[in-house]
């Protein structure tokens, strides 16, 4: 049962975390990896191969939506929707409520 729950909780991070990305504009798969790793001071990074299942999945859910550019190498781009945006803000919102309620099963007062 841990097991899952960190599992879920992980995954759900990691979700968040690409579309507070892009909320800041479209981006490539590496981009949206460094960005994550600067933004949160090392915090959060992507293992090889973790962020494109993740991109994925947020572009077949309609979260992201992903474009083709370039001749030769081609890469692509991905730009958030807004079911994005959306799933966005009720995820922030979610897993705020989740760690406030964890914090102060903790004993501490840290409220914000």
């Amino acid at each position: 049962m841990r097991r899952i729950v960190r599992a879920s909780l992980s995954k759900r991070i990691n979700e968040l975390l690409v579309l507070a990305v892009l909320d800041r504009g479209p981006a490539h798969g590496y981009q949206i990896a460094l960005s994550v790793e600067e933004r949160t001071g090392g915090a959060f990074s992507f293992q090889h191969g973790t962020l494109y299942p993740i991109l994925h999945r947020l572009e077949t859910d309609g979260h992201v939506r992903g474009t083709w550019s370039g001749e030769g190498r081609r890469r692509k781009t991905y730009a958030l929707t807004d079911a994005g945006r959306a799933e966005l803000a009720a995820g922030a919102a979610e897993l705020e409520r989740q760690f406030r309620a964890l914090l102060a099963l903790l004993g501490g007062n840290h409220a914000a």
